[in-house]
């Protein structure tokens, strides 16, 4: 587990799959995501068992993001993927924080920073990116709050409730987040 001051990122486990249906089938949250579409319980089990695969075999870290503080829930997902072990670069695929009411209280900007301090201090990446569409500031200044930079806009490149949407294309580079945020305390980390 690698743990921040409000979040602790872990690798999901099988009854996690009850906990994440239980607030995937929510548009708002899911119309963010790679995929729209409704899940079945059964999908879900079978995400979590794909991504505990994929972690093992280091291709991708699919994590759960546990509530560290009071009540150690599961709060979110978020993963590194596309992972290149010779060029050291990932993408940000998935990142999400399922309650309405967590949002907003620093578990966002605490889960990201935790994220890149694994990405750039643990496992030694060079750059990270990620792609939000253009018109969801309140990701954007999230993520320029992580030293990521806009690197250009892809046009019309979803398509979200009935009308095409532009895709901010960000990243950050390791020396640019060790410069701002040094490395962060490991506490119990352990991987």
């Amino acid at each position: 587990m690698f743990s921040g001051k409000y979040i602790r990122l872990r690798r999901l486990e099988g009854n996690d799959a009850d906990i994440i249906f239980s607030h995937w089938n929510n548009y708002e949250l899911r119309q963010y995501l790679p995929s729209p579409l409704p899940s079945s319980k059964d999908d879900l089990t079978e995400l979590v068992r794909v991504k505990d695969k994929s972690f093992r075999e280091r291709s991708e870290f699919f994590f759960g993001i546990e509530e560290c503080c009071t009540s150690k829930e599961l709060i979110g997902i978020v993963n590194l993927e596309s992972i290149s072990w010779v060029s050291r670069h990932a993408f940000i695929g998935s990142f999400c924080i399922f309650k309405p009411s967590l949002r907003g209280k620093g578990y966002g900007k605490d889960t990201m920073l935790t994220l890149l301090d694994f990405a750039f201090n643990v496992i030694d990446l060079h750059v990270i990116a990620l792609m939000v569409e253009s018109h969801n500031k309140q990701a954007i200044g999230l993520y320029e709050d992580c030293c990521f930079t806009n690197r250009g806009t892809m046009r019309e490149l979803v398509y979200r409730n009935g009308k095409r949407c532009d895709v901010t294309m960000m990243d950050v580079l390791k020396k640019d987040f060790i410069d701002r945020y040094g490395i962060l305390p490991k506490g119990e980390n352990v991987f």
